[in-house]
Formats: structure tokens, sequence, C-alpha cells
């Protein structure tokens, strides 16, 4: 049966997704508490697309706005039973609709470096997810992206990549090949907070801030800076 796409605000069905698709498919360092869905989607601020196959859900987009025009892919799983059946693709698709519809300027998403994060069954092949979106275009930001702390206590995810899923001609530098740094800059500048003077982060910010920041194919993602190992 082809699954179904529906935007879901009830706060029922989004737990559902919580637990039966995002526990399983994301690493407790990359997941953010329940709490953090359910007030996103209430004020807004977040979006949620499901898939739904036989009144279950099999697969979900979350999406967040950063700053004005910039907006982050925060997460895009599949059930283990769906995947390789186009229900990622789907999502993904929508989200990029979406994108294209509602003013986003960059829309943006966070993955890890295959050469520094290793596949699970569980948590799927770094190298996989990043020829997925490699092949709907993607780009990769040449910054040495680390994933702030996703809650309290918690600590840096380094060995990240930010990828730029669609960017508005507005925005390209470089005929294509760079984006506009300050837009940049914003959004890091958001999913970094200021509170934190972690060595990583610092590092971040700075790269973050040049006039433009280059972004090759994301099928180059080796060349971009990767954040180095220990400080």
């Amino acid at each position: 049966m082809t699954a179904g796409l529906r935007q879901v605000v009830d706060d029922a069905e989004l737990r559902r997704i919580y637990d039966g698709l995002l526990v399983p498919s994301f690493p407790a360092s990359e997941l953010v508490g329940l709490s953090w869905l359910l007030d996103g989607v209430a004020r807004g601020r977040a979006h949620v697309v499901s898939a739904v196959a036989d009144g279950r859900p099999v697969g979900a987009a979350v999406t967040e706005e950063l700053v004005p025009g910039a907006r982050l892919l925060s997460y895009l799983a599949v059930a283990p039973d769906q995947r390789g059946t186009g229900v990622g693709s789907r999502l993904l698709d929508s989200v990029l609709e979406e994108a294209r519809g509602d003013g986003t300027r960059l829309l943006l998403a966070e993955v890890e470096r295959p050469d520094r994060h290793a596949g699970s069954a569980q948590h799927g092949d770094p190298a996989a997810r990043v020829r997925f979106y490699a092949r709907r275009g993607a780009r990769v930001l040449d910054l040495p992206y680390v994933q702030a702390p996703i809650r309290a206590g918690a600590e840096p995810v380094p060995g990240m990549l930010l990828l730029v899923l669609h960017a508005e001609p507005g925005v390209l530098r470089e005929g294509g090949a760079a984006v506009d740094g300050p837009l940049v800059a914003a959004a890091v500048e958001e999913l970094v907070g200021t509170e934190l003077d972690d060595p990583w982060l610092t590092d971040l910010r700075r790269a973050a801030r040049r006039r433009v920041v280059a972004a090759p194919p994301a099928s180059d993602w080796r060349t971009v800076a990767a954040s180095v190992e220990r400080w």
C-alpha cells in the first residue's frame, strides 16, 4: 500500500511518531526531547509531515524555523520495513515543495560525516544518507560542523556535515558554488546558541562568518573542513 502524507499537529500522533520512528532512528545524542517537538508544533515553529500506511506512521519529516528565511530539516525517519520503498523520497519532496512555496531562502540538514561516524542497522548508514541527499542535488557547506549539545548536560557531536537542500538564487554566490555568508552565520548562531564557548563551536562560528561560504556538491563532502578530533 502506498503511504499517504499528511501534516501532523495532534499531540497523540506526534507522540507515536516520536516513540515509534524518531527514538529508534537516532542516537540519543542527536535527538531532542518529546517536549521540544510538542512545543515547537504548538507554537508553529516546527512542522511535521507523516507518511501513513495501514493506519500507522511509517515515516516522518520534521522541520524547524531557525531564523527568518532559513529552516532546518531536523529529522527524516523511515520505518525499517519501509526503507527502499520511496517513502523517504516522498517525504523529502514534500519538504522541498513546502520550502519553495513558503519563502524559505535556505533549507539545511545536519548529517553525520561517513568518515567520522559508523553506520548501524538501527541508525542507518551515514554514507548512504549522504548519497540520498546528493542524488537530490544537495550541497554541503564548507564548515567544520559540530552539532551543539541537544540538551542541558549533553556534549557537542563533532564530525558532522551541514547540507544545503534548497537555496533561492538570491542567496547563492559564485555561480551557485557558494552561499551568502551572513545568512549562513545567522542560521549557525541559532543552531549553536550563544551560551557555550566550547572550542569546537567557537571554531564553527568563526568559519560561518565569512562573506561567502563554499558549498560544493554533497558528493564532494570529503573536501570540506572537518572538526578536529579533540582540543
